[in-house]
């Protein structure tokens, strides 16, 4: 495969000419859309036993190649020769609202950029995070047996929106430009989803661009008081970020930047959660496992050195996230010819990669539909059978910036809710999964709370 060397790619149309690779685009503009929504993992599989690793796919107007297995995922993370756009291969989608962001950076750009944000993300900004985290979870965690026919998935959303808000922009939740902050976010993702794409009135699109341009301009107007002070919130630690010259990195980039970080930190976690609740909800056993080690801490609140007293509660939710992963869909474009599973893969061709299918392979994974979190501990291990088999986070360069911090944020979760709760699923509940806009159970996760 030949290094890039093609500096015009972001100019190319897409390219769709692939009669040459088994499958098919699927119907007419939607391509397997529909299929997809109702069963992800059953419509990636079949195409899988059909036309093997590598097959045509159609998704939401887009036309391209869907890759199949950690092999050739090891091969795009990776990308020794850096022929792998992640930003082409988003553009159409995260792209209309979040250009700019570091997911849509490649290579020495996308390098550059990481570094403004990884001082936000090292030990001294984490323990400045979880002194703050761990007090708002628990208060609003100790409401929630007060509330009648209680759904956890709208609770929490709320929860780590107004943790978002504190953390990473600063915004106390009594601050009106935190709700406001919170609508534009929410008004984003809708729009992602929206059918129509102009800003025509009444759309789901129109409505995202407006929270799009709220957003840049809070973000743009607090960046000066932001870098003159001394705040521990991730928005003040990239407005002080220099670059190697000494020079601030641009208002424009941090911008980029905060604007995504609030979907990528907050949408996920969320969607982690409601699913690990799920299947704990039914499992009396191992809800008392987790609720043991969290009471073993022996503390109302974390300290960002008891993280690592909790191995069960980090398996369990790479359990869930294997399971339903966060992201149902990551894409590449690539940026010249190349060769992937022995078929030749023309330049500007999207690439399609479904998480959750290289989740459930039988070649890497016992049981691999059965939630099982000692698959992750001594002496199985099973996710060092292939360093690609689990990809809850992205892997290689792009891989996620926060995932300690989600971690983080997750065993702050358990630590507050199981040593108040015993808790079950609702009578009646659901096991539907949604897929889109956000991976959740479909009932938003009615679940019956009994206080300890």
């Amino acid at each position: 495969m030949a290094t890039a060397v093609n500096t015009g790619y972001k100019q190319a149309k897409n390219n769709e000419n692939l009669d040459h690779i088994p499958g098919s685009f699927g119907w007419p503009v939607i391509g397997y859309t529909f299929p997809l929504v109702k069963d992800l993992y059953g419509t990636i599989d079949s195409q899988y036993r059909r036309y093997g690793n590598i097959s045509r796919f159609g998704l939401a107007g887009f036309k391209g190649v869907l890759l199949v297995g950690p092999d050739l995922y090891k091969e795009i993370y990776l990308d020794r020769d850096k022929n792998f756009s992640t930003e082409m291969g988003y553009m159409g989608s995260l792209g209309r609202f979040y250009k700019g962001a570091l997911l849509l950076r490649d290579h020495e750009e996308h390098r550059f950029q990481r570094r403004m944000m990884q001082t936000a993300f090292k030990n001294e900004a984490m323990k400045g995070y979880i002194d703050t985290m761990g007090p708002m979870i628990g208060d609003a965690v100790e409401q929630w047996d007060k509330q009648k026919d209680f759904h956890f998935f709208p609770a929490i959303k709320q929860n780590l929106l107004d943790v978002a808000a504190r953390i990473f922009v600063g915004l106390n939740e009594d601050d009106d430009r935190a709700e406001k902050l919170n609508t534009a976010f929410l008004d984003i993702a809708n729009g992602l989803m929206g059918i129509v794409t102009k800003e025509l009135p009444g759309t789901k699109y129109r409505k995202g661009k407006i929270g799009e341009r709220y957003l840049r301009k809070l973000f743009g107007d607090l960046i000066h008081e932001r870098r003159a002070g001394n705040g521990i919130d991730t928005f003040s630690y990239f407005s002080r970020e220099k670059t190697e010259d000494g020079d601030y990195f641009s208002d424009t980039d941090i911008i980029g930047h905060m604007s995504f970080l609030l979907f990528a930190a907050h949408d996920t976690t969320t969607s982690a959660l409601s699913h690990l609740l799920f299947h704990v909800g039914q499992d009396k056993a191992l809800q008392q496992r987790l609720r043991e080690e969290a009471q073993g801490i022996g503390k109302d609140y974390l300290e960002y050195e008891d993280l690592e007293n909790m191995p069960l509660a980090e398996a369990a939710v790479k359990e869930a996230l294997r399971l339903h992963p966060s992201v149902m869909m990551m894409q590449r474009r690539t940026i010249n010819d190349c060769e992937l599973g022995g078929y030749h893969i023309p330049a500007n061709t999207i690439l399609f990669l479904a998480p959750q299918h290289n989740h459930r392979m039988e070649e890497y994974w016992d049981e691999p539909n059965r939630f099982d979190i000692d698959r992750w501990l001594e002496p199985r291990l099973e996710h060092k059978r292939h360093s690609f088999s689990f990809v809850g986070f992205g892997g290689g360069a792009h891989k996620c910036i926060g995932m300690h911090f989600a971690l983080m944020q997750v065993k702050n979760f358990l630590h507050q809710f199981l040593t108040r709760y015993e808790f079950q699923l609702a009578e009646g509940f659901s096991d539907k999964m949604q897929t889109l806009p956000l991976p959740k159970p479909a009932d938003d996760l009615p679940i019956v709370l009994k206080r300890l």
